[in-house]
């Protein structure tokens, strides 16, 4: 029967400080894992998990889902070391949520886009009120986008300040009822106060009651707009008592002939009483606009308004 080697000293000393060394390593691990699941930033933040550089951090998205930053705000998920809300069901679990409708994951956070504005369409936002991206596309999702603003009162500026296009259907503003055009700029100045497809349009009895109809002989309908269709309308404008424009071509009173200007004040005030190259002048004086005799064998442009000396 063969004995045991007796071990030496020198040998058994190695052996022990070895089983030491892992015992305190063991020791190390657990102590700085519970450590950091100690730390408040485990429950606040996630950071739960020894890193590779011995410092606390998240390691797992079962980090992120115990810590209140999912709880409250939706980021429930790990993203390159932190936190964040990657995608609706993440956002639609959180005290945001239920509480001020952030429900939507944008960039890492919860938010309600129908009370957002993404940067990337500010400019669209503001003239047509598309400002939020949905599909790769800025688009409308609420009233106060296409009103620009939280409150009840429309930015003057706004879609529907000044068009009436106050309700969002389909991604974009337009007007779905008469009440949307009653405020609008469109309505109060252009008498479009009535909700047609989707936009504000004027209708004749509108038209006859507005100070356009009164001044610029705008008492008919085109295109949805106010707009002169007769010459009898143009005659009993202002335009025509002081201007000379008393004759209706493509939707605005005009000075067509030296007659329409004859019938202005200008004619008696200051002697515009002749047309000629598409305003009244001074009778025996060309347009100051032209240095050239007219041309009769072409037809000139009409314009509105006449030209001073």
């Amino acid at each position: 029967m063969l004995g045991v080697v007796p071990m030496s000293k020198q040998v058994r000393g190695v052996l022990l400080e070895a089983l030491f060394a892992i015992a305190a390593l063991a020791l190390v691990g657990c102590d700085t894992t519970d450590l950091c699941r100690s730390k408040l930033d485990c429950e606040k933040l996630g950071k739960c998990t020894q890193g590779a550089n011995g410092l606390c951090g998240v390691g797992s998205n079962e980090d992120c889902q115990a810590s209140e930053l999912c709880k409250l705000h939706g980021k429930c998920s790990v993203k390159e070391g932190e936190c964040v809300a990657s995608s609706d069901a993440d956002c639609k679990g959180s005290e945001d949520c239920k509480k001020v409708g952030a429900c939507s994951a944008y960039n890492g956070g919860c938010e309600d886009p129908k009370r957002t504005v993404h940067a990337e369409c500010t400019k669209s936002c503001e003239g047509e009120g598309l400002c939020v991206t949905q599909g790769g596309k800025c688009v409308a999702l609420s009233r106060r986008h296409c009103a620009g603003t939280f409150d009840e009162t429309p930015e003057a500026e706004s879609p529907c300040g000044k068009l009436g296009l106050c309700t969002a259907e389909g991604g974009r503003c337009v007007a779905a009822s008469s009440e949307d055009c009653a405020l609008s700029t469109a309505c109060k100045e252009g008498a479009e106060c009535t909700a047609e497809g989707g936009r504000c349009a004027a209708n004749e009895a509108d038209c006859k009651k507005a100070d356009a109809c009164t001044k610029d002989g705008k008492c008919g309908v085109k295109d949805g707009k106010c707009a002169a269709v007769a010459n009898a309308d143009c005659q009993s404008s202002l335009r025509c008592k002081l201007e000379g424009n008393c004759s209706a071509k493509d939707g605005d009173c005009v000075a067509a002939s030296s007659a329409d200007c004859q019938r202005s004040a200008n004619c008696a005030q200051v002697n515009h009483c002749t047309f000629e190259n598409g305003a009244c002048v001074s009778s025996g004086k060309r347009s100051a606009e032209s240095s050239e005799p007219p041309d009769k064998t072409r037809s000139t442009t009409i314009k509105g308004l006449f030209t001073s000396d």
